[in-house]
């Protein structure tokens, strides 16, 4: 395989590749190129003006695959010293050429000094983002432009990037506000089979001890968790009318930040008022209203659609 900076001549050709991947991921039902317009929102007349951007692989004679690298990406706030990753893509019948241009690019930022590679990732292409989750690029936050509903992600080329759940089990400070506590219960070791993530549970309690409802954060990505959420919650009726689920929500986020998660995601029935209130309360925008799956525990418990909301923890 050669890797080179494309050229002028070279637009055609990745124009051509984006089309037949669109085409591809229709095949398989993965249609969020199409459904953003992609080739409207990056015309011809985008790729010929960051053409020198780009580069391309090439596997006897044909082009196999196309990124462009940038300084700058205005989806990120703090315009860190960056190789910012964009317009990739690689012909599904060529395995390998995706990594052999990542592995290009990073071996270009280390010749330049550049330790961190950034990129945005689409939320809802489970698959792409466990790739990307297992080359390092770990989600850092959340990202709107109009339709598109991204994931910002990060890889520092000059240490580790753990899992989220790499530094096991935090040991808790006092989780709690003037009125109430949050009290670990347990914790739970991941089950990958199931698909199931790390979780801490915890009991909402009064400050003398009286329990009053339960709530728990699971650490990781999946897409189990998209559909089944980071953070589930219950009060019991009793103690309801104060809050204390969005209040409990809030007091979970900077332990979610520590494991470094980039974004919580709360999901809920739609017709689960009280619910959706609860996560607008604690600041969660509603991303969308999405099917479940049918494998998925919710469909199997008659649960055929959720809210999706989510936070960005991006600083």
């Amino acid at each position: 395989m050669n890797i080179r900076k494309a050229v002028p001549e070279d637009v055609a050709a990745i124009l051509e590749l984006t089309r037949r991947r669109i085409r591809w991921m229709d095949e398989k039902g993965l249609n969020h190129w199409n459904k953003l317009d992609y080739l409207e929102v990056y015309p011809e007349l985008y790729f010929r003006e960051h053409i020198n951007s780009f580069l391309i692989a090439e596997q006897e004679g044909h082009l196999t695959g196309a990124l462009a690298v940038f300084n700058h990406n205005s989806f990120w706030k703090d315009a860190a010293p960056a190789f910012y990753l964009h317009n990739f893509v690689a012909d599904a019948e060529r395995p390998g050429t995706g990594a052999a241009l990542l592995h290009f690019a990073e071996k270009m930022a280390r010749a330049q000094g550049i330790s961190r590679m950034r990129m945005d990732t689409n939320l809802r292409t489970h698959g792409l983002s466990a790739y990307y989750e297992a080359k390092g690029y770990r989600a850092r936050g959340l990202v709107e432009d109009g339709p598109y509903l991204g994931v910002l992600r990060e890889k520092f080329l000059d240490r580790d990037n753990p899992p989220y759940d790499g530094a096991g089990f935090f040991d808790l400070g006092a989780l709690q506000e003037a009125d109430f506590q949050l009290r670990l219960e347990k914790t739970a070791a991941a089950d990958p089979v199931k698909g199931w993530v790390p979780a801490y549970h915890f009991a909402i309690c009064s400050l003398e001890g009286e329990k009053m409802g339960s709530c728990d954060l699971r650490v990781g990505h999946n897409e189990r968790l998209y559909f089944g959420g980071h953070i589930g919650y219950r009060v019991e009726e009793a103690f309801r009318g104060r809050h204390l689920a969005a209040r409990s929500v809030r007091l979970l986020l900077p332990l979610a930040q520590k494991h470094g998660l980039g974004y919580v995601l709360i999901t809920c029935n739609p017709e689960n008022t009280p619910s959706r209130r609860t996560a607008e309360w604690a600041g969660f925008r509603l991303l969308e209203t999405a099917e479940v799956p049918a494998w998925h525990d919710l469909a199997q418990q008659g649960m055929p659609w959720v809210c999706i909301y989510g936070y960005s923890l991006a600083e």
